[in-house]
């Protein structure tokens, strides 16, 4: 299948990306009203977000689905369809796709599963749909996955169950999955921490369109500033090395998680996706060698990605660390150093501008123990803050509070949200405190500044940052 995937591949370029992401119109084969299934779950998302443009059921057993007309075939729609959703038992998939390639259909996401993932058989079903769709010129998303969201343009092509929250929320971090499910946590994950996407993609077993297509796609988007992936294994190696150095001429970060690292994740990947996961130091030795940013699990996939899309990395990897505690700054300075990043002393002029600051019984260094004196006076953190990001010894800055007194801690999280815009250089909070002080985090969210919650997590997400920085610079200077 992947020599007759790459020769349809160079002799086609196929339709534009941009049109499934903001298709004008789509139909849905297996409609249904009742929402316990995949016909019924698209449409109610599509209409709940706001797609805006024409929706077209079809089902011969309906004559109208979710108040709209509901057709017998896809032949039967008088207009033009730019994608059609297929989520029906697989035996009925090959006719769908004919229906598709005699109607001219450009995109198809098929959400039906039970291909190469499962049998032999199924692995031979999906390349005979492959074969069907390039003689089409018809590009397909999936099968096996749960389709696609682009909140931009209030698309969600997708029965994911994340999608029951209100609103979808808008962003700059493309999301492309391999893991429908780990995707879904993805997505309800972000939106608790105020994260939106740009554009969100579970692209199941690859059958055609796969994790290089959708980076090419992105680096050229405005909309995205960082490309986050969770991959479990890569149909063309060779075409993804290419694709992640033109991300990284482009200045467009990549996160990557990569599944199945053990011997047993690698059994369980080739059982869910039908992905050939690979060796483990490949992908890593892959990685590193074009900067791409490898993190350990979903925490850290989402906070990386969120702080490449809140700041542009700094050159270098000189941190200032600002805690209300010595302890918790002591802490930050050893995970910094496993981190590899570098703390040097405040700059004279620093010490000048804050000597009248200085607690009594701290000294203006780094870390700086701003002890708790701004609880009273929270103009002390804005200067604090102002002045050392003014100092040209430092590259980012951290800050680290500790205290959960809810009344006092909410005037200080709205000088940080107020003051953060016009820092000169770029900064994390972290507060590790539980959810004491959910309205505080809110206020920093909402605001665009990273905010964490376990200082490990800060520093590992900081030291991923810095050393794309820091290799970017090198590979441009």
């Amino acid at each position: 299948m992947a020599d007759y995937r790459q020769k349809s591949r160079n002799n086609e370029t196929g339709p534009s990306l941009n049109l499934l992401f903001n298709p004008k119109s789509i139909a849905i084969v297996g409609a249904s009203n009742d929402l316990s299934r995949i016909g019924g779950l698209s449409i109610q998302f599509l209409q709940q977000h706001g797609y805006p443009g024409r929706i077209f059921p079809v089902n011969s057993k309906y004559r109208e689905v979710f108040c709209l007309r509901c057709f017998p075939t896809l032949s039967s729609i008088p207009d033009p369809v730019d994608l059609v959703l297929v989520g029906i038992p697989r035996q009925h998939v090959f006719d769908a796709f004919k229906e598709c390639a005699d109607k001219r259909i450009p995109f198809i996401t098929l959400f039906s599963a039970g291909y190469a993932e499962m049998s032999e058989a199924g692995r031979r079903e999906q390349e005979e749909l492959l074969r069907l769709s390039r003689q089409a010129r018809i590009r397909v998303l999936g099968p096996n996955c749960i389709g696609f969201i682009s909140p931009h343009e209030s698309v969600a092509a997708s029965f994911m169950s994340g999608l029951e929250m209100p609103r979808l929320i808008t962003g700059s971090i493309a999301l492309i999955t391999q893991s429908g499910g780990v995707g879904n946590s993805l997505l309800t994950m972000a939106a608790e921490h105020s994260i939106g996407f740009s554009y969100l993609i579970s692209t199941g077993n690859e059958l055609d369109l796969e994790v290089s297509d959708f980076i090419e796609h992105f680096i050229a988007d405005s909309k995205t500033k960082t490309i986050a992936i969770l991959i479990e294994g890569l149909k063309d190696p060779t075409r993804f090395a290419r694709a992640a150095d033109k991300a990284m001429r482009e200045n467009k970060p990549i996160v990557a998680l990569k599944l199945g690292r053990s011997d047993i994740g690698r059994k369980a990947a080739a059982s869910h996706t039908g992905s050939m996961a690979g060796i483990d130091a490949v992908y890593g030795g892959l990685f590193k060698q074009k900067g791409i940013c490898q993190v350990s699990d979903l925490d850290e996939l989402l906070g990386v990605a969120n702080l490449f899309a809140l700041h542009r990395a700094p050159n270098g990897n000189r941190v200032a660390i600002l805690s209300s505690s010595g302890g918790v700054g002591a802490l930050m300075a050893d995970l910094a150093a496993n981190s590899g990043l570098c703390l040097p002393s405040p700059s004279g002029l620093t010490r000048d501008h804050l000597r009248d600051l200085s607690p009594a019984l701290a000294s203006i260094a780094n870390p700086m123990d701003l002890t708790t004196q701004f609880m009273n006076d929270d103009e002390t953190i804005v200067r604090y803050l102002q002045v050392f990001a003014e100092d040209k010894n430092f590259d980012f800055l951290i800050l680290v509070l500790t205290l959960s007194a809810s009344g006092k801690m909410a005037r200080v999280a709205e000088r940080i949200a107020a003051l953060a815009p016009s820092l000169s250089k770029p900064m994390a909070v972290c507060w590790p405190v539980g959810a004491l002080d959910r309205q505080c985090f809110r206020l920093l969210e909402n605001a665009g500044i990273p905010l964490f919650f376990q200082p490990a997590r800060c520093m590992s997400a900081v030291g991923h940052f810095v050393r794309y920085g820091m290799f970017h610079r090198d590979r441009h200077i």
